[in-house]
């Protein structure tokens, strides 16, 4: 089976996650995994996706992703907002670009 995302490093202390397809159960659990032990930044790669596909997995994982940049695909940038909880407080800032260059810039700046 052929895993719904690759990981690659873009720059110092920035991966790439790109969206390659659905997302398995065991992928989901893989990349909770990942953004539980990963301490840096994050360049989400929609590029090829629909946001329709990628919003749900992103709501659910929000509140524990890195320092990221989501770009490549229209998403909803609410679905980016968390409520006032306990995640609101250790949660690291997430935004949504419309350019790749426009997400690395911001990043690169954090």
């Amino acid at each position: 089976m052929t895993p719904s995302f690759t990981l690659t490093p873009v720059g110092k202390g920035i991966m790439r996650c790109r969206h390659t397809g659905l997302f398995s159960h065991e992928d989901v659990q893989a990349l909770a995994t990942f953004f539980c032990n990963y301490h840096g930044k994050l360049l989400v790669d929609l590029t090829g996706s629909t946001g329709e596909e990628c919003q749900e997995n992103i709501r659910q994982l929000r509140p524990i992703m890195p320092t990221a940049a989501i770009f490549g695909a229209k998403i909803d940038p609410s679905i980016l907002d968390l409520s006032e909880s306990y995640f609101v407080h250790f949660a690291h800032n997430v935004r949504y670009f419309e350019t790749e260059e426009e997400a690395l810039t911001w990043l690169r700046d954090q």
